[in-house]
């Protein structure tokens, strides 16, 4: 009998509880850093919602977006207005704990994309020079040595692979040259957004490893391999033009 009378009143109080929030919208109110948040559970919960789904923390690493969310299930589910208040500031904290790594990393990326249109020109000289050197030699040993077929298929791949190279390079220039800022990367097209999904989880550890001077250059030999492999199913090998003068 005293067990039902406990599970009777418990019922009262959570009804009395959720009339008095009805009646006092403003019950759920706290404040982290210099945001009031107040109003009824449900106003509060889709403004964290609104704030996780930010697109300033769109780059957390998939990984650390499953704690998150599981953070956030933690607040909505607190009927009490003190844990509510407690379980949101824990989450508050969370979410504002990878500020730092994601300035690091839009800043590294920029940096990256950066140098690399300042460098394009030259490349594209360093890799048409390359071709030149494969396909003149395989020319010259097709006429002079054209029975020693090891030397001609050795010769063949370089070649082939010096023209693979040159055409990437030149897919990847096009791209790189239309980006502009740091636009590029707090509002990437496509290409970025999918290289800063992948690479976001290990620049995260080097940033904890508290490696950030090794970020750059890390993230500049794979976003070339990220563009490198993008290219490969878009490029056509038989439009190659000549670009730079050619020495006489």
């Amino acid at each position: 009998m005293r067990h039902l009378q406990f599970i009777i009143l418990l019922i009262f109080m959570f009804q009395a509880q959720a009339q008095n929030d009805f009646l006092n919208p403003n019950r759920y109110r706290f404040k982290y850093k210099s945001t009031v948040f107040k109003g009824t559970r449900q106003t509060i919960t889709a403004q964290l919602r609104a704030l996780k789904n930010n697109s300033l923390f769109v780059d957390i690493p998939e990984e650390e977006q499953i704690v998150l969310s599981k953070l956030f299930k933690n607040v909505r589910s607190q009927p009490i207005p003190k844990l509510y208040r407690k379980h949101a500031i824990v989450f508050l904290d969370a979410l504002y704990s990878y500020e730092e790594f994601l300035i690091i990393y839009n800043n590294a990326v920029y940096e990256v994309i950066r140098h690399l249109k300042q460098d394009m020109r030259r490349l594209d000289l360093k890799f048409e020079r390359q071709y030149i050197h494969a396909k003149t030699l395989l020319d010259r040993t097709n006429q002079e040595e054209n029975n020693n077929l090891d030397k001609i298929n050795t010769l063949t791949v370089a070649y082939r692979d010096s023209q693979l190279k040159l055409m990437s390079h030149r897919w990847m220039k096009k791209k790189i040259e239309k980006y502009r800022g740091m636009n590029a990367v707090t509002n990437p097209d496509q290409l970025i957004k999918e290289f800063k999904k992948s690479e976001a989880m290990n620049v995260f550890k080097m940033v904890k490893e508290q490696k950030t001077q090794k970020i750059n250059s890390y993230l500049e030999n794979q976003i070339i391999d990220f563009f490198y492999k993008k290219s490969i199913p878009e490029i056509d090998l038989s439009t190659f033009e000549f670009n730079h003068k050619r020495k006489k």
